[in-house]
């Protein structure tokens, strides 16, 4: 039986691994050092390197084969786009129940004449990382805040730590044995524990209920607003709000607004917003999420928008109003042109104010569905000093905003979530409760990542503290501070 290549999930029904082809394993490179007088040489070390081989493969084509005969350029343009990316991806073969994480290198050499004959195709891959991965992957839940792990492979393995916060802490911590430790926080015990940033609105776009719409609005956004009139309903999943499309009309920039009060005021606070992109169906689109003062007036905007119905080329776009309504741009950042190419990403964007400093940071995911959120890209920060205290006004709501222009065609968004804390005056030295109840903890000891809310949180891994792996055979597990946490563990047998 012939073997077929994986690559990314994606096979082509005409392309078969070359009978005799050598898997290799076991990449191991001894390092030794000659000294002049002795006999031999010393030993200095044992380690994977990256490693390259060739992948000799066969295309079938004549007229039984799979599509029929196939020319020279129909061939190269298909293992182009089976073979061309950035990044490393999945490389299995389809009998095997492990895979490599692979790139991919040219030249690709093509017989001219490809017409009823069998062509091979020699293909160049490069290991970054030398190790093979088990298809199906194991998982385990904390009892009493201990797992057991127990790893099949043949070589030491990374895992993945999700915790949900049954009650508010200061730190996580997750260790193996006494040899090695992961942690987060601060868990000095002489420090008091307090929480200094409250939540003041939480909602993840399950229902409208709370949110009142709105027929008119008192200000001008030339960045990321419009007309409102019209009405918000749920996404097939009843996991995000989307514009009902059909309940607004008219020329120019007409849309949907919805505002919320907080529960109460603030005057320091960071606002969240995470919506998701729908790529694939191209038009034009603006979103915003204002913030009011305790006069009702808008203080900001924090907004992204797509104005090209033909093209996507989205950007963020962060505002502050003073108290005339006159409106400043403190942050405009424009799609990493990565993303023009992609179907669909999640954006979050964070506007902080503490004292009289604006922070706007912004990130995004490749991934729609939630739990496969893991990884951030296109991270971006950036800062704004109101050196005139023209924004300092206290904050008392905020509101969600979609809009479609004219008759043009509509790319689809998503509003995900918004979720807003007031900021407390801390005192130094004071720790923080930097994990709340419900809060879900992601550490990816593989890619060094971690994150709280789906938020990047590197910064807070505590000093000493470091990513670890687990050895061959079994590891026990344990997690403070006890009682606190819902941990499950999950990994991949890993081979040499």
């Amino acid at each position: 039986m012939n073997d077929t290549v994986i690559v990314n999930g994606r096979t082509l029904p005409w392309l078969f691994v070359q009978r005799g082809f050598k898997i290799p394993s076991f990449n191991f490179e001894i390092s030794t050092e000659k000294v002049e007088g002795r006999s031999g040489s010393v030993f200095k070390r044992k380690g994977l390197n990256e490693y390259r081989f060739d992948l000799p493969l066969v295309v079938h084509n004549d007229f039984l084969s799979s599509g029929g005969v196939k020319n020279h350029d129909y061939i190269l343009e298909e293992l182009v786009k089976f073979f061309n990316y950035d990044e490393p991806v999945k490389l299995q073969l389809k009998s095997k129940k492990w895979y490599w994480n692979a790139y991919f290198e040219g030249p690709l050499e093509v017989n001219s004449k490809t017409e009823n004959s069998i062509n091979v195709v020699t293909v160049k891959v490069v290991l970054t990382d030398p190790y093979k991965y088990a298809i199906d992957g194991s998982k385990n839940t904390a009892i009493s805040d201990q797992v057991s792990l127990v790893n099949s492979g043949t070589a030491d393995t990374p895992i993945l730590v999700e915790a949900r916060a049954l009650n508010n802490a200061n730190y996580y911590m997750i260790t193996k044995k006494d040899e090695d430790y992961f942690m987060i926080g601060d868990d000095d015990v002489n420090k008091e524990l307090k929480d200094y940033s409250p939540s003041i609105l939480s909602d993840e776009s399950r229902t409208l209920s709370g949110w009142n719409k709105q027929s008119n609005i008192n200000f001008t956004d030339n960045h990321t607003g419009g007309a409102v009139g019209g009405s918000f309903s749920q996404s097939s999943s009843k996991e995000s709000f989307v514009l009902n499309t059909g309940s607004v009309s008219g020329s120019g920039w007409n849309g949907a607004m919805y505002k919320r009060q907080f529960s109460k005021q603030a005057q320091d606070f960071t606002t969240t917003v995470k919506i998701g992109v729908g790529q694939r169906k191209k038009g034009a689109i603006r979103f915003a999420q204002y913030v009011y003062d305790s006069d009702n007036r808008v203080i900001a905007s924090i907004g992204y928008t797509n104005p090209n119905a033909n093209q996507a080329i989205g950007r963020i776009i962060v505002t502050l109003f003073n108290q005339s309504g006159d409106q400043q741009v403190i942050y405009n950042y424009k799609n990493n042109p990565k993303l023009y190419k992609m179907d669909d990403f999640v954006i979050y964007i964070k506007l902080t104010r503490k004292g009289n400093v604006f922070t706007v940071k912004s990130w995004k995911y490749k991934e729609f569905p939630y739990p496969e959120r893991k990884k951030a890209f296109d991270e971006d920060e950036k800062s704004f000093t109101d050196s005139g205290d023209f924004y300092k006004r206290p904050v008392v709501a905020a509101s969600l905003y979609i809009a479609k222009n004219g008759n043009n065609n509509v790319m689809p968004l998503y509003i995900f979530g918004t979720y807003t804390r007031e900021l407390l005056p801390k005192p130094v030295g004071a720790r923080d409760m930097i994990i709340k109840k419900g809060d879900l903890i992601s550490i990816d000891m593989a890619n060094k990542n971690v994150l709280v809310n789906e938020e990047p949180m590197l910064s807070e891994k505590t000093f000493g503290s470091d990513f670890f792996t687990v050895d061959r055979g079994h590891t026990e597990l344990i997690i403070y501070p006890t009682g606190i946490f819902d941990t499950t563990v999950k990994w991949q047998d890993r081979y040499l």
